[in-house]
């Protein structure tokens, strides 16, 4: 497997910064995060240029939306505001992801990963069928580009996402495994969802939580290996499916020491297990 973490590119003048310092911590790869107001394709010469200066792998490139709209942690609200289940964000956010996808193909990034939204239980809804459209809009865009589409995990049960996947009539619709955030929104165990979707599993993030103890609130993340999270029964299931692909380590909380020192314990203890 390799090992990477979650790198924010907000200047493209930090980019060498960015990832020589990926190199000197000992890491292979990344997910890059970048959103600026409009793509384009010397953006991608450059960020592209500098990862493999550096012998940076870019395993995908997670597409976040240009708006400030969504209420993360609050989930009376996160159900209107995340994703492109959002009524009232779906077009705008889907334009935007098409020009993330568009700057992937120029950087020679071969996967985009999204936080589809709440993917409702009731297969039959309107809303699900709105969702359904949505991601399906996005993999036929990406299909364009000999590219795939990675659902982010957690705000859905395993298997009304592995339903979703069966749904849809498309090929390159895969999974990005978080395994705390199945957890952190109270949705089921990481390694059960494992036995329900692992085939379809692409990339993951190594990080760690809780499940939540309030019902409008999202359990808490912790550094990993100290949450509720089985890495040695994840890895072992890993084993099980041939899954040796990507681990992007990921710790929210603000740039500096402590989160240095918790990403590098998570390589090192993750490591251990593969």
């Amino acid at each position: 497997m390799k090992f990477g973490t979650l790198t924010h590119i907000t200047n493209l003048d930090d980019c060498d910064k960015k990832f020589k310092r990926l190199k000197d911590l000992g890491f292979e790869a990344c997910q890059l995060v970048y959103k600026p107001d409009v793509y384009t394709q010397e953006a991608a010469k450059i960020i592209r240029e500098s990862a493999d200066k550096y012998g940076i792998d870019i395993s995908a490139q997670f597409a976040g939306f240009k708006d400030t709209e969504t209420i993360w942690y609050d989930i009376r609200y996160a159900y209107k505001t995340l994703g492109v289940g959002a009524p009232s964000y779906r077009m705008e956010r889907i334009k935007y992801i098409k020009s993330a996808i568009d700057f992937a193909s120029w950087a020679g990034i071969e996967d985009i990963v999204i936080h589809a939204g709440f993917i409702p239980n009731d297969l039959m809804s309107e809303d699900y069928a709105n969702m359904l459209v949505a991601v399906e809009t996005l993999a036929r865009y990406c299909k364009t580009k000999n590219m795939n589409l990675l659902l982010e995990t957690g705000t859905e049960a395993p298997i009304v996402l592995l339903s979703l996947i069966n749904d849809l009539d498309s090929d390159n619709v895969y999974i990005n495994f978080d395994p705390a955030n199945i957890l952190m929104y109270g949705y089921g165990n990481p390694v059960d969802a494992l036995c329900v979707f692992g085939k379809y599993v692409r990339n993951m993030h190594g990080k760690d939580g809780m499940l939540p103890i309030d019902p409008h609130r999202v359990g808490k993340e912790t550094p990993v290996g100290k949450g509720m999270v089985d890495f040695p029964k994840v890895f072992q299931k890993f084993k099980e499916l041939g899954y040796d692909r990507y681990v992007v380590i990921e710790r929210e909380i603000e740039e500096g020491e402590d989160r240095q020192r918790d990403i590098l314990n998570a390589r090192d203890y993750l490591k251990s297990l593969c």
